[in-house]
């Protein structure tokens, strides 16, 4: 522990020389500062796009298709690709046992009506597996079900922003289950309600059985997505399982091979996959210039403490002269340098802490949200710091002390 007079000689040290004290100190929160930002500012991208794209990026595969750009056994070009009832099955067919499994047909813009209140929200015919694939949160009632798929019922569950915008405030789920609501003009019962936390897009959702949905507004056998949950697969079983079934498809659906626009598997693993590689490079880069920052401050402090020790001599020369150890005169300076990096090094961190909270609230954004500080790489980096500067002290302070007291008492 250090007493009452090691902390006086502390601050009359810090504070004997206030511009290079400042400076050394500015150099030093600077780049705790820019780290801090550079961190919090990554971990709001991270965020941002992580909730915009859902718990349902990963351990998932889905199956669409569009307009064949190439003309393939006597098929035009520029032709729509539809998938059918009857591929759906074949397909289903093809493949081992899949964890989930629901076909998905898609209504954007549809327009539902609660009493005299009425939106524009997405109807997404769905089968029970659904829930699973996409983690849907059912915050009351139940999901879609398997009896609700073969009788065609018109039953809904509804998102919650499809909640509060419909139905009085102070509703809850569990009042609004058993509500009728009309969806394009049809009525459907309420018979659920949920709250996806991880997608703010799915909350304006209705989810209704993919047979009802097929029957009432489609009025075909057209499926529009086909999604595959995958389980615990490894990416590379997903990317051998994706390879194969798109070659399938584009057989049996008469597509040139070498056309990627008619039909398409899309591996949200391999997404996932990707995301995780993005980010680890983006922390990785703001780790490089974070360090590359601190360690022009910290250079700048070594040469500020071999100044300092250097001016110091003749003191040291009489600390020596006085009976004082060599270990007490390093301890001494170190300390000194300690006190200046934690000091400097705390004001850095909570301007940096400061900055973000206080720009939170205006820049809230579809891939970018909720900046934060990791405190552990904050306090790591400081730790750091504050390592390379008592290394850079105790070099000097060593060279001074091993001059004997008299020469060091001439030194001018």
């Amino acid at each position: 522990m250090m007493d009452r007079d090691t902390w006086l000689e502390i601050f009359h040290t810090v504070l004997s020389n206030p511009l290079r004290t400042g400076l050394t100190g500015l150099s030093i929160a600077l780049g705790i500062f820019i780290l801090v930002v550079m961190q919090g500012l990554g971990a709001g991208l991270e965020t941002g796009v992580k909730q915009t794209f859902g718990d349902d990026a990963a351990n998932l595969m889905e199956v669409e298709t569009g307009n064949a750009q190439l003309a393939f056994r006597g098929r035009k070009p520029n032709r729509r690709v539809e998938l059918h009832n009857a591929d759906e099955q074949a397909m289903r067919s093809q493949m081992d046992s899949v964890p989930a499994w629901s076909r998905l047909v898609y209504r954007w813009g549809s327009t539902v009506r609660y009493g005299n209140e009425q939106g524009s929200y997405g109807l997404r015919g769905v089968d029970p597996d659904q829930r699973e694939i996409g983690q849907v949160n059912v915050t009351a009632g139940r999901f879609v079900s398997d009896r609700d798929i073969d009788q065609r019922r018109k039953v809904a569950v509804i998102g919650g922003q499809v909640l509060a915008d419909l139905f009085p405030r102070g509703t809850t789920p569990e009042q609004a289950v058993g509500s009728l609501i009309q969806v394009r003009g049809i009525q459907f019962a309420v018979v659920g309600t949920f709250n996806q936390t991880g997608s703010r897009w799915e909350n304006r959702s209705v989810y209704v059985p993919f047979s009802t949905a097929q029957k009432l507004f489609s009025n075909s056998d057209v499926v529009s997505r086909v999604a595959i949950g995958t389980g615990e697969a490894s990416i590379d079983d997903t990317r051998e399982t994706t390879t194969s079934l798109t070659g399938w498809l584009k057989d049996r659906l008469v597509v040139h091979p070498d056309d990627a626009e008619g039909v398409w598997v899309d591996n949200r693993n391999e997404q996932a996959e990707m995301y995780r590689q993005i980010f680890g490079g983006i922390r990785l880069f703001v780790w490089f210039v974070g360090m590359m920052t601190l360690l022009a401050g910290a250079m700048g402090v070594a040469n500020i403490m071999a100044i300092v020790v250097r001016e110091r001599t003749k003191e040291i020369g009489v600390r020596k002269a006085l009976g004082a150890t060599s270990g007490s005169i390093v301890a001494q300076i170190s300390q000194e340098a300690v006190f200046l990096m934690l000091i400097s090094g705390c004001i850095g961190l909570l301007a940096g802490t400061w900055l973000l909270q206080g720009i939170a609230p205006f820049v809230e954004h579809d891939f970018f949200s909720n900046p934060r500080v990791d405190f552990r790489s904050a306090l790591l980096a400081l730790g750091v710091l504050i390592f390379v500067g008592v290394i850079s002290a105790i070099g000097p302070a060593l060279r001074a002390v091993s001059i004997r007291p008299v020469e060091a008492l001439r030194d001018e």
